[in-house]
């Protein structure tokens, strides 16, 4: 099981921690998190469920999805938390440092979001379903624009699942994932089997996004939003950490979130502060939404994976105004192609703020990827 693959030391932490470790990827090392299935299958006939890779919003942790991430691998679905560049373990930009502030550029870590799907599908025996909240939505929203480009240029998607234990590796410059001596193969997984799983060009089985931008519609809208998120940037740099939060928690984006209990908005609260000031910075300058593609290209790219059997789903909260409309558009451009949901009682963090809810979706978006069990 991927959760043997994932102790650290030979030990593991608490169920509601998870178990840590990190991921590398052209020269950068990225946070991981993942919470072990609490029951070996998540389907009778001992067929896998698929996994979830769930990537969090900005000055977030993985421990933000620790609700929800608990309450599925007790559902018997294994989850895996992503940390975007400077954030959580996730390594920090300083002055001189490697890999320096292209780690935060909004492509490569769409290209490190890729390469960790595909490690974790070699890891839990099946392609995991990608989830992306806010600002994760927009890093998995430019994942799914690669390999939608991909296969408009004549690449295939191959649902070869292998039964693999080998451990998250670092990987090469060129990007692909290096296994080799990452742990030992089940013998079930030919090197042929391998071959057709690397060269898969969908390394996701179905992709969620919540309350996320689909990008610019023009050049005059990418150069307002290129404007703010450097006036971000300064103010950031300019004001703190604290002071900045203290602004941005008073967003109308964020209204619905001071209904949260005391407690809850205390940890929200820390876990913002827990950020430094540069990488938030730098988060906004190089993978804010003026670096997203258009969002004619993002509908597109939406509707080529739905049109080639992988479901996509774009959820957002009914107290979300702004995203609601996001939603409403959006149904409206794909054409139906993407599945769209506005949940009950829930603002921009629906996972926070109707965690039941957001996580019983997931299980139907798992459930539906998940192959039946061969007949006897």
């Amino acid at each position: 099981m991927a959760s043997e693959v994932l102790k650290k030391g030979g030990e593991v932490t608490s169920e509601v921690l998870g178990e840590t470790r990190g991921f590398d990827f052209g020269g950068m090392r990225f946070g991981v998190k993942a919470w072990r299935a609490s029951v070996p299958d998540a389907r009778e006939g001992g067929t896998l469920s698929a996994p979830i890779v769930l990537v969090h919003g900005f000055a977030q942790q993985a421990s933000t999805w620790d609700k929800v991430a608990l309450s599925l691998s007790r559902a018997g679905v294994e989850c895996f938390a992503f940390e975007l560049a400077g954030h959580g373990k996730s390594a920090h930009q300083t002055v001189g440092d490697v890999p320096g502030r292209e780690a935060f550029d909004l492509v490569f870590q769409a290209q490190a979001l890729l390469a960790f799907c595909e490690a974790v599908a070699h890891v839990a025996g099946r392609l995991p379903v990608l989830v992306g909240y806010s600002m994760g939505g927009r890093v998995a929203l430019q994942a799914a624009r690669l390999v939608a480009d991909d296969l408009r240029d004549g690449g295939q998607i191959d649902r070869i699942a292998l039964r693999s234990s080998a451990a998250f590796a670092p990987c090469g410059r060129s990007g692909r994932l290096d296994v080799a001596g990452g742990g030992q193969r089940d013998t079930a997984a030919t090197s042929a089997d391998d071959a057709a799983w690397m060269s898969a060009a969908v390394p996701f089985s179905a992709l969620v996004l919540e309350s996320a931008g689909l990008g610019p519609a023009d050049a005059a809208s990418r150069e307002a939003l290129r404007e703010r998120n450097f006036a971000w940037a300064a103010r950031v740099r300019g004001e703190g950490v604290s002071a900045f939060m203290s602004w941005w928690e008073a967003l109308p984006l964020f209204e619905s979130q001071r209904n949260l209990p005391v407690d809850q908005r205390e940890r929200l609260r820390a876990g913002r502060l827990a950020n430094d000031a540069e990488s938030l910075a730098l988060s906004f300058e190089r993978a804010g939404a003026h670096a997203m593609s258009s969002q004619g290209e993002s509908i597109r790219a939406l509707c080529e994976l739905s049109r080639r059997g992988v479901p996509v789903s774009y959820l957002a909260g009914e107290l979300d105004a702004k995203y609601c409309k996001v939603l409403a558009d959006l149904r409206t451009d794909s054409h139906d192609a993407v599945s769209c949901r506005a949940v009950p009682r829930a603002g921009h963090n629906i996972h926070l703020e109707q965690p039941e809810a957001f996580g019983a979706i997931l299980e139907e978006v798992v459930e539906s990827c998940t192959p039946e069990p061969a007949a006897p």
